[in-house]
């Protein structure tokens, strides 16, 4: 794709390896991004961690207290990532099992980094918390 738009760009055409020498000189790398949430307000989440989290850590120390940052993630047996190769029109077919479950996780980490985690199967609600 990239050396399609360089061709329609520019009129020239590179290599792979080319492009990926220009990219490495000019200090870019293949690199795997980290997502975020297109609805997060990184002013809100600053303005919280100045004023919100300093009351919430004056009161835990008083009271003897550690705060823990929980979160919940999951895993699907359906899920499928990646790529592998094969010949042009020729698709690949990766035998897998028709089974289904979820595995969901949740972990709570301190700013010191203790962390808990417990495994659950099927979906996480109260009655498993």
């Amino acid at each position: 794709m990239i050396l399609a738009v360089i061709k329609q760009e520019f009129g020239i055409k590179l290599s792979k390896t080319s492009v990926g020498r220009l990219l490495h000189q000019l200090g870019i790398s293949c690199q795997k991004p980290l997502y975020r949430a297109y609805q997060r307000d990184s002013a809100l989440v600053e303005q919280w961690k100045k004023k919100v989290l300093p009351k919430i850590q004056k009161r835990a120390k008083k009271e003897g207290a550690v705060i823990y940052f929980e979160d919940e993630s999951g895993v699907r047996t359906d899920f499928h990532a990646g790529t592998t190769w094969a010949l042009k029109g020729q698709t690949p077919v990766v035998e897998t099992t028709g089974a289904r479950f979820v595995l969901n996780m949740m972990a709570a980490i301190t700013p010191r980094g203790e962390m808990h985690f417990m495994i659950v199967h099927g979906s996480v609600n109260s009655d498993k918390t």
